[in-house]
């Protein structure tokens, strides 16, 4: 079952407000920095998962590939602090196992996380409008319900049919 988070979990972050960690500059696995700030005039879907569960975002983002021409994805692997490691250390397993062309931000210190009070056990999908402002916010696996969900609300800032 999924879970439309934008009214339950994200209670600090209101529809229509740009988030802190917009500002929030994190490095992928091959040093390129990123931030959703850097990303005005596009929607970007922001994907937050813990890096043991990073497989689980890839349903996800074949179906929005399908579906939508023009979204820009930020996947963002949270950190947890126990047991400690290093930028270097994600970024060189995630080298080994992540295509190269496929970006994933290191969010070592969590920023995503905390922030916006995510439970990163299972994918959090957040969509951000043209403006950088937070439409909605879904998290579970690429079920058929969730992926529904998700894509109304993509469905409304793309004015597909």
């Amino acid at each position: 079952m999924s879970l439309l988070l934008s009214t339950v979990i994200l209670g600090a972050l209101a529809v229509g407000q740009t988030p802190a960690v917009a500002e929030v500059e994190l490095l992928d696995q091959h040093g390129v920095a990123d931030r959703l700030a850097d990303h005005p005039d596009r929607i970007v879907v922001v994907m937050v998962v813990t890096a043991r569960r990073l497989r689980n975002l890839k349903g996800i983002e074949r179906d929005l590939h399908e579906r939508y021409d023009d979204l820009h994805y930020m996947r963002i692997v949270d950190v947890p602090e126990d047991p400690p490691v290093t930028r270097e250390e994600v970024a060189r397993k995630l080298s080994k196992r992540v295509p190269e062309e496929v970006p994933i931000l290191i969010d070592i210190d969590r920023h995503w996380a905390t922030d916006l009070e995510l439970d990163t056990g299972r994918p959090n999908v957040l969509i951000f409008d043209r403006e950088g402002r937070f439409v909605a916010a879904f998290r579970g696996r690429a079920e058929p319900e969730l992926l529904d969900e998700i894509h109304r609300a993509l469905d409304e800032l793309t004015e597909t049919p």
